[in-house]
């Protein structure tokens, strides 16, 4: 004899509770293991120097895409805690004598002193677990 369908749960309704609950648990993994809480972390920070404005645009791993370039002020700073991955500056526009750096950990890791004919300069680093 069959039990009655109300006592037990169909299998397609315990499908739907327990994929969005590992669904979620995957993408909190993926997300912290980016910014380092399950692996090594750095300060990075992004420095132009210089007089003037110009359009800077910068990158931390972990971020989809690059932030919009706008015009700013120049000396110019951000920083940021960030997990392995890419992360880059970019100056357009540059007046002479701009300069861009990258630092990590508070040690210079890449320095552009001089823009192109252009007006164009940037400064990146690629951070691997050491």
């Amino acid at each position: 004899m069959n039990p009655p369908a109300s006592r037990f749960p169909r299998p397609h309704r315990v499908a739907r509770r327990v994929l969005p609950a590992s669904g979620a648990l995957l993408l909190a993994a993926t997300t912290l293991t980016g910014c380092g809480l399950f692996g090594q972390s750095w300060d990075v920070k992004f420095e132009v120097t210089g007089t003037g404005q110009a359009e800077v645009g910068y990158s931390f791993s972990g971020e989809t895409g690059q932030t919009k370039a706008t015009s700013e002020s120049l000396p110019w700073t951000v920083s940021q805690n960030v997990g392995f991955g890419f992360n880059g500056v970019a100056v357009l526009h540059a007046p002479p004598g701009t300069a861009c750096r990258v630092y990590v950990d508070g040690k210079v890791r890449e320095s552009q002193d001089k823009p192109d004919a252009e007006g164009t300069l940037s400064c990146s680093v690629n951070l691997q677990d050491e």
